[in-house]
């Protein structure tokens, strides 16, 4: 691909995956990890995939790139990476999400420069630059926006420099509301039943409940027994999943679903390396494979270098009420704060915060 960087695996699997679970304690599965080395960056950030086009793009928030990875449509192995500036380096380009209502698009957002961007990444031309086609500032005095995602005509967006939650309407950005929130909020997500949207709060060991009809807000503090400092949030099977990424000292492997009506139903890994794991982000396997119900994990080393970077599946029951399986992958580079997950149709994605590089966890070909 001209002018992209030769691409290589730069790491293999350090170990083999196995599964925990009844009838296959120790087992190894047939699985791999490698790693695929971005251009140099000090935080790489969040990652997201084109609907129905083989590219990836990654946010870098240390110089503001974007960088587009090519995937191959058959293997899903990575075969480009090219990296663009989206923006001054101070910007410090960071969430991601994919526009329904503008085809091809996404959403990005500026946590240094206080902007919401609509971006054509141009997924049809590898090596040709994205294109910022509109700019919103964050308005009434709101700063820092983290993570983005499009609701119909609304934007919610965490702001970690002012502590609260802003509801935009982007066909017309006058029209917004600000939630305060504690410090600090990361990720929002709506209930699939109560059209609740909540917010995990890392610095606060709660989560923001927000009731988008009246404005009103609860907060729902985690528990001291099930762990702390909330981080990865989404909407899933039944509510909101969140994860609990712990303190310096340990993980407790713990996350939870918010139910329809606040309340939250906690599960806990239990296999030895899952009941001390560091939880930071979780996904759920694409809409539409006619799979098992599957949940991802990416455990972090981001808050302790005692922890184990690592990609968790936990297989449930129909149900979604009881774990059946656990299957436990380790990054071949340790101690790089594993920082967010991807599932796509046959392998899943994960970036490594502090060494520029992207892991992929593929099934070995029978």
């Amino acid at each position: 691909m001209a002018g992209a960087l030769p691409v290589t695996p730069v790491g293999a699997a350090a170990e083999p995956v196995r599964r925990a679970g009844p009838g296959s304690e120790g087992v190894p599965s047939r699985r791999s990890v490698v790693e695929y080395e971005l251009p140099p960056a000090e935080e790489t950030h969040e990652l997201v995939k084109l609907p129905d086009k083989p590219v990836v793009l990654v946010s870098q928030m240390s110089n503001s790139h974007l960088v587009k990875l090519s995937l191959d449509p058959g293997t899903e192995r990575v075969t480009g990476v090219k990296a663009f500036t989206l923006g001054p380096k101070d910007a410090m380009l960071h969430g991601l999400a994919v526009s329904e209502r503008h085809p091809g698009r996404i959403w990005a957002t500026h946590e240094g420069g206080n902007r919401l961007l609509l971006v054509d990444p141009r997924a049809d031309e590898p090596d040709a630059a994205p294109r910022v086609e509109r700019e919103i500032g964050v308005p009434g005095g709101g700063r820092g926006p983290h993570y983005v995602n499009e609701y119909g005509d609304t934007l919610w967006v965490t702001l970690k420099g002012s502590d609260q939650v802003l509801a935009l309407d982007h066909t017309r950005p006058e029209r917004f509301r600000l939630f305060d929130a504690k410090p600090h909020p990361i990720f929002a997500a709506r209930h699939p039943g109560s059209g609740d949207f909540y917010v995990s709060q890392d610095g606060a060991s709660a989560v923001l409940r927000i009731d988008p009809r009246s404005g009103r807000t609860t907060q729902l503090p985690v528990p001291a027994e099930r762990g702390s400092t909330p981080v990865g949030l989404i909407s899933g099977p039944g509510g909101v999943w969140v994860v609990l990424l712990g303190t310096e000292k340990a993980g407790t492997g713990t996350f939870g679903r918010i139910d329809e009506d606040g309340s939250i139903t906690w599960h806990r890994l239990r296999e030895a390396r899952g009941r001390s794991a560091s939880l930071l982000h979780l996904a759920f396997e694409r809409p539409g494979t006619g799979r098992e119900p599957v949940l991802w994990l990416l455990a972090s080393s981001i808050v302790s270098d005692d922890a184990r970077d690592q990609i968790i599946r936990v297989r449930f029951d129909a149900s979604w009420t009881h774990i059946v399986e656990e299957e436990y992958a380790a990054l071949p580079t340790q101690l790089c704060k594993a920082h967010r997950l991807l599932p796509l149709a046959n392998s899943v994605l994960a970036t490594e915060l502090t060494t520029f590089t992207v892991a992929q966890l593929t099934r070995t070909p029978d």
